[in-house]
């Protein structure tokens, strides 16, 4: 007894508990495993909270260095908001785990056997799925994790199905594996898994090929090869997991095409944007929930694309960001438009559901000039991005951009692109763009500005003659507007959109044409005379209101003629109600004394005389009184430093002068007078 009390306590603990565990194996070994099919599918049954049934043989075998488990006939439900049916259906399973390892804390398992499983993966519109378990609002608010499988070093797949009916991702579908591995010492046939189905009221079809799972090593990457077809968009991935059945490591070659990137949203769960059709390859490097988008090369419509992105899930709610460097050698303007809607129409609906986003058409689609084409808003609430992009040439037939680049962040909804900057040879536009998501109708928000455009750098390549109006022009549109579209947008606008020339030179044949002096301004113009007048000032400002565009100002100052305009641009439809009025300096034998009027719609303006043929003095008085108001508000408006210009400035009281003392009425028969000496 004395010599017993001396072993240290320890050693005693560690016998006892040896002596515990095995009295309990040998009582497990004991124990009738088909007796206890029942209190084990209702315990089962208890901890995944659905029904679990074993309709077959339980067998247990634990007196092993491998202690193994064989069950046959296992089913388990599907939860009850999934409204019956089974998610799992396995006619027998045969797992074998190492005990040493066990021992060390570590589940490793030996053997992996499945006859013929049938699988049925369900998520409704709710995001409530049928693979987690527990309370579905708790699960599905937490982040999806990397699908980790402990070690395998045996396994053995007899065929098997899978279906998925996936409402989030708008998926169904329904697949066969295609190779049987049954551990019998023949030579294993490539795994395979093929099946078709439906993605966003699409044709899907998915082939998948990798390395035979029998007699996998751990230490050795498993070579796979994926190829999806979904509508008109199709993906190659060719790559390897670094450690088999560890898919939160991943390498792989993809190569993508389609007709629209936006396409890819319920393969990628990513709101891309409109493009053109696209040819694309990229490698990608998965670490966990971390995304690596390494050598992203290819074609969007005419322009080339080039860069490097990630993307990232987050902790808490799993949701997606985008982060990507971007950039183009020459980009076709054309393309970057389509992001806006242009030349895109309106896919067809299906049980209000839109399908795939058609292609953009080359012919107009609508007597609109303003894109309507419906963005569907709310998948930029799904996702978080940040995206650099640049181009270092752009392909343009009627605005000469040299590069543009832009800066685009997503935050909850909120889009920002800030800055925007389109440089020129000389002058650039640059601003800023705010759209508001996270509630309802998106609110967008545009400050866009024109700084130092020179305008003979717009001079047709095919003239040889002067251009015919040169100077530095500035301006500003500052709107804000509520819709899904463009057209939408612009119908709903209320802002400013002014436009300020105040230095230059026309062609005389111009000036003289504002003015309808029809002799002498064709005469110029037949004859190709190339003489030049100055522009003392234009300007023109629109007060928006309620997609209701009103001419604050319209004026044009020469040293001839005094072009002035009032009228109105409904953007709802789009359509023109403008008048122009040309006062001469000088008298004009010839000049038709009527205003030019400009109808039609944006796409399709047209400009005419005005139908009466003798305009009273008092009407062009009345004209120009209407810019005979203060016009500085309207500089400093586009760049306080125009407000200080001379001629700008200076217009306001001669135009009030004008209007004071309007010229005489002149008599056909009295002598023309003769322009002052040069």
């Amino acid at each position: 007894m004395e010599f017993f009390n001396r072993i240290p306590r320890f050693v005693r603990w560690i016998g006892g508990v040896v002596i515990v565990l095995v009295l309990l194996v040998v009582c497990l070994g004991l124990i009738d495993w088909n007796a206890a099919r029942g209190p084990l599918s209702r315990m089962l049954s208890h901890r995944l909270e659905r029904q679990v049934t074993i309709g077959g043989l339980l067998q247990v075998h634990l007196f092993s260095t491998t202690p193994s488990l064989n069950v046959e006939n296992l089913t388990i439900s599907n939860p009850d908001w999934a409204g019956g049916g089974n998610m799992l259906v396995l006619p027998r399973l045969h797992v074998a785990v190492v005990l040493s390892r066990l021992f060390m804390g570590r589940l490793v398992l030996q053997t992996l056997e499945l006859d013929h499983p049938k699988v049925s993966l369900l998520r409704d519109e709710k995001g409530r799925a049928n693979w987690e378990f527990g309370n579905p609002d708790r699960a599905s608010s937490t982040p999806q994790k990397p699908t980790r499988l402990p070690p395998l070093r045996h396994f053995a797949l007899q065929g098997g199905d899978l279906a998925v009916d996936d409402a989030i991702r708008k998926l169904t579908f329904h697949g066969m594996v295609g190779a049987t591995e049954n551990g019998g010492g023949q030579t294993s046939e490539p795994f395979q898994l093929r099946g078709q189905g439906t993605l966003n009221k699409e044709p899907f079809k998915l082939s998948f090929e990798g390395d035979a799972l029998l007699d996998i090593k751990l230490d050795h990457p498993y070579q796979f090869k994926t190829r999806i077809d979904a509508g008109p968009s199709s993906a190659t991935l060719s790559g390897k997991i670094a450690k088999p059945f560890d898919f939160g490591g991943i390498d792989a070659d993809i190569e993508l095409q389609g007709q629209n990137l936006a396409n890819l949203y319920y393969l990628t769960n990513l709101a891309l944007p409109l493009t053109p059709p696209y040819r694309l390859s990229l490698q990608l490097h998965r670490d966990g929930n971390h995304f690596a988008l390494d050598n992203i090369v290819g074609k969007v419509g005419a322009s080339d694309l080039r860069g490097q992105g990630t993307v990232d899930l987050a902790e808490k709610d799993g949701r997606p960001k985008l982060t990507a460097s971007l950039a183009s050698q020459s980009l076709n303007l054309g393309d970057l438009g389509v992001a806006f809607g242009v030349g895109v129409p309106q896919p067809s609906e299906e049980g209000g559901k839109p399908s795939q986003a058609p292609p953009p058409q080359q012919q107009p689609i609508s007597p609109l000039l303003l894109p309507t084409f419906q963005f569907q808003f709310d998948r930029l609430r799904a996702m978080d991005a940040a995206v650099d992009f640049r181009a270092d040439s752009v392909q343009t037939q009627k605005i000469p951009f040299q590069n543009v680049s832009f800066k685009l962040k997503l935050d909850h909804g909120i889009l920002t692109i800030d800055p925007i900057d389109f440089q020129m040879p000389a002058g650039k536009l640059a601003g800023q763009i705010r759209l508001d998501t996270s509630g309802g109708t998106p609110d967008t928000n545009l400050d866009i500005r024109l700084s130092d455009i020179q305008l003979n750098q717009f001079k047709s390549s095919k003239s040889s003659g002067p251009p015919p109006v040169q100077g530095v022009m500035q301006g500003r549109l500052r709107v804000e507007g509520h819709g899904n579209s463009v057209h939408a947008i612009a119908a709903d606008a209320s802002g400013t959109v002014s436009v300020v020339l105040p230095h230059g030179d026309m062609r005389a044949a111009f000036a003289e044409l504002a003015g309808i002096d029809v002799v002498r301004g064709l005469g110029l113009l037949l004859g190709k005379n190339d003489e030049s007048i100055a522009i003392r000032c234009g300007i023109i400002a629109f007060q928006l209101k309620d997609g209701d565009a009103q001419a604050q100002h319209l004026v044009f100052d020469t040293t001839n003629v005094l072009v002035t305009g009032d009228g109105r641009i409904t953007l709802d439809d789009e359509k023109l109600d403008l008048n122009l009025k040309g006062q001469p300096k000088k008298f004009r034998f010839a000049r038709l004394r009527s205003p030019i009027n400009i109808r039609g719609t944006l796409r399709h303006p047209s400009i005419s005389l005005s139908t009466p043929a003798l305009l009273k003095q008092g009407a062009v008085a009345a004209g120009l009184a209407a810019i005979a108001t203060p016009v500085a508000a309207v500089l400093a408006f586009i760049d306080p430093g125009l407000a200080k210009d001379a001629d700008c400035a200076g217009l306001t009281d001669e135009t009030q002068d004008m209007v004071q003392q309007p010229p005489p009425p002149q008599s056909p028969d009295q002598p023309r007078p003769q322009p002052p000496a040069k």
